[in-house]
């Protein structure tokens, strides 16, 4: 039988423990090299997991088990005894593998990416497709750059699924999925690709401008960023002529209107801009130096900024 003092004790115990080991609400926790059993426990109270930070503390200094908690992202329950807490930070199972990529990358670098991250099985199938409303089963321009968790085990299949739906997130944001214009939801992404491929985000809104400008007056869009995407190059800024004369509807010097599918995927900025356009009425633009892109409406003044940019070129301000 407990003693008045030992129920004390335990009850006062209990107050600054929860008594679930396990919920249906979850949280990710960050675990980084170096975090002491102090900076976990803060961690673990922060993210909403642990009543208090002194009881974690306690049980961790008295299981040696503790010190094989390992870095990354761990998928903890919310609200459960610093004894579940320490548990599950210790399952293998709840701890999430990041991937993450750039916003602009191609699908093509997007799967190797991933193939290479080993944090996903299996193969890529074809269940992992984009909502039927864009009307189109191919994937380039619907991978969502951002930073996913996976959990072990995670498919290469459902790998691919979260990125479709955080797409679906930033086009809802972005407005993409209204459509603008007389443009259906995917000619937008098309043109968000081509934008997000074209400049640097404080000029995503004049690039997007620059393009519909050239689509109303039926004026091919002369993007470099579509040859470079269907002869899988990149890193040339100034274009070679002998490509210039590529048979392709990617090639936008020699076909008029949209290539057949986005070129990259792209970032949330580039979706807002391509559904908020700049006021103007630009139909060129040169980067004539880094952070230096210029717009305009004159095929003089753009010839003009196209030798600046040449000689900068040769000059090595481009690296």
């Amino acid at each position: 039988m407990l003693t008045t003092s030992a129920v004390l004790l335990h009850n006062a115990f209990l107050l600054n423990d929860y008594i679930q080991t396990s919920s249906n609400l979850k949280t990710k926790v960050l675990i980084e090299s170096g975090d002491t059993g102090t900076d976990i426990a803060k961690k673990l109270y922060q993210s909403g997991v642990i009543k208090v930070t002194k009881v974690f503390i306690k049980i961790a200094i008295n299981q040696k088990k503790s010190n094989s908690i390992s870095p990354g992202v761990h998928e903890i329950d919310l609200k459960i005894s610093a004894q579940a807490a320490l548990d599950q930070l210790l399952d293998p199972t709840r701890k999430l593998g990041v991937f993450g990529f750039v916003e602009g990358l191609r699908k093509s670098e997007i799967l190797t990416l991933l193939e290479k991250s080993n944090l996903v099985t299996g193969k890529l199938s074809q269940s992992s497709t984009p909502d039927e409303s864009y009307g189109t089963k191919n994937l380039e321009g619907f991978l969502f750059p951002a930073q996913y968790s996976l959990t072990p085990g995670t498919t290469f299949d459902g790998a691919i699924t979260q990125m479709i739906e955080r797409f679906k997130l930033a086009a809802r944001s972005a407005k993409l999925d209204k459509g603008y214009l007389n443009y259906s939801p995917y000619q937008l992404l098309i043109i968000a690709s081509m934008v997000q491929a074209e400049g640097d985000t404080q000029d995503f809104a004049k690039i997007s401008r620059v393009i519909y400008n050239r689509m109303k007056i039926g004026m091919p869009l002369q993007i470099n960023a579509t040859i470079d995407y269907v002869t899988n190059t990149r890193g040339k800024i100034r274009l070679p002529y002998k490509r210039l004369e590529i048979d392709s509807k990617y090639n936008t010097y020699k076909y008029r209107g949209l290539p057949p599918t986005p070129i990259s995927n792209p970032g949330e900025d580039a979706m807002i801009a391509t559904v908020n356009p700049e006021n103007g009425d630009w139909l060129y633009y040169v980067t004539v130096k880094p952070n230096d892109t210029r717009f305009t409406k004159d095929f003089n003044e753009f010839n003009k900024w196209a030798n600046e940019f040449r000689a900068n070129e040769d000059a090595g301000l481009f690296g």
